[in-house]
């Protein structure tokens, strides 16, 4: 369906619910993700800290609001099936304008942490539109949606972050953090305007959510635990690393931005081609695969091999969240909401654990750091062999 430029918010209306969440998707993920590229840059700039201090400082907060989004993501599914989609996302959307908000005007790295945790409490945004792409399609179509879903809210990542370092550079950090709150405002009426799926509580044939559901869906919330720690524990080391490789301050934004950004194209390119080529029997060797090019990342010696890495294992670990999140039919806004969770919780312990073993940086710490997640990328592919392998035949005779 084409965009009439003249009237975006009207032609967005008109689309079917998957079209329009992958709309909105790409538009929060854009405004969730401006500061990706320079946040310890802007920790050490502001507020005087050491690169190495402000990466500590940034694992630190991301553990914070990654934290309280696993808690509170069964929350907001839960508020979809009983109140309905569009609410909870009006509700989250103007949490998120106040946290942007507050830390464009922050004075000191502890209120940076505050609101990072703020918005963890407001952190319901992908498990509402999980919940939309969830209720708005068959089963048999749920991993294809979601992988759709997923690249949209990638690729609304990895243009942000370019564009976050940008405008970093050209209007400075505080004004590109105003800028994330007024496009968090620009989303609204694109939200209000939408015909989006009514809540399952309204309907009296809807079955509840129960234990028997959660106990379903362990499986694959330890494995999105594990495979999310794998994904996002370079995340706030990134600077420091291209440092040690001998990339200069002048251009650290820049080489951050770039490895960012190509790790990003790999995994929304690939998402959706990897969620269809693969299945429960072949899903474990692509986090075998992601476990060794995580610990090649280890020995290389200048950024272009540590940026072509992360394409790499950014091409590599694209199949698997999709195929975790929608392998079983029937996900509610709450089941969903758990599965959120899960991923939640693997971006939190995985920046702090990094960060953590890199402590000063001093050699072999950095070796230790990428050891220690690549073999948790193998022990997330031996997870995943031993609790998936038996689900396609059994699904196959439902």
């Amino acid at each position: 369906m084409e965009i009439d430029a003249r009237h975006p918010i009207r032609t967005i209306t008109r689309m079917d619910t998957v079209t329009a969440a992958l709309v909105v998707q790409f538009l929060v993920s854009v405004a969730f993700n401006l500061m990706g590229s320079f946040m310890p840059l802007f920790i050490s700039s502001e507020f005087n800290e050491t690169l190495i201090g402000a990466t500590g400082w940034t694992g630190a907060s991301s553990f914070v609001a990654s934290t309280i989004m696993a808690i509170t993501a069964p929350f907001w599914g839960w508020m979809c099936d009983r109140v309905g989609t569009k609410k909870v996302l009006l509700v989250v959307l103007a949490g998120n304008i106040v946290v942007y908000s507050g830390m464009a005007f922050s004075t000191n790295v502890l209120q940076i942490v505050f609101f990072r945790a703020l918005q963890g409490g407001f952190g319901g945004i992908s498990t509402v539109m999980f919940a939309i792409v969830a209720s708005a399609v068959p089963s048999r179509d749920l991993k294809k949606a979601l992988s759709y879903q997923m690249a949209a809210m990638t690729m609304g990542g990895l243009v942000s972050p370019g564009i976050g370092g940008v405008m970093a550079s050209l209007i400075g950090y505080r004004l590109t953090m105003v800028a994330s709150a007024i496009l968090f405002v620009l989303i609204f009426p694109v939200v209000v305007k939408l015909t989006l799926p009514p809540p399952a509580g309204r309907d009296v044939d809807a079955k509840s959510f129960d234990f028997s559901d959660f106990k379903s869906l362990i499986p694959d919330i330890v494995a999105l635990i594990l495979v999310y720690v794998c994904i996002s524990f370079i995340a706030p080391a990134i600077s420091w690393f291209l440092a040690s490789l001998g990339v200069p301050d002048d251009q650290l934004l820049l080489w951050t931005a770039a490895a960012t950004i190509l790790n990003g194209i790999a995994f929304a390119i690939a998402t959706p081609m990897l969620t269809n080529a693969v299945n429960d029997r072949t899903l474990p060797l692509l986090s075998v695969g992601a476990a060794a090019a995580i610990m090649a990342t280890a020995f290389v010696f200048n950024p272009i091999q540590f940026i072509a890495l992360r394409i790499v294992i950014g091409g590599i670990q694209a199949g698997i969240p999709p195929n975790l999140l929608g392998g079983r039919s029937g996900r509610k806004g709450t089941g969903m909401g758990f599965l959120n969770s899960a991923r939640f919780l693997g971006m939190a312990i995985g920046p702090i654990m990094a960060t953590t073993i890199l402590g000063d940086g001093v050699p072999p710490r950095p070796l230790y750091m990428y050891s220690v997640m690549a073999i948790i990328s193998m022990v997330a592919a031996v997870f995943i062999y031993a609790t998936h392998r038996k689900k396609e035949p059994e699904e196959k005779e439902t």
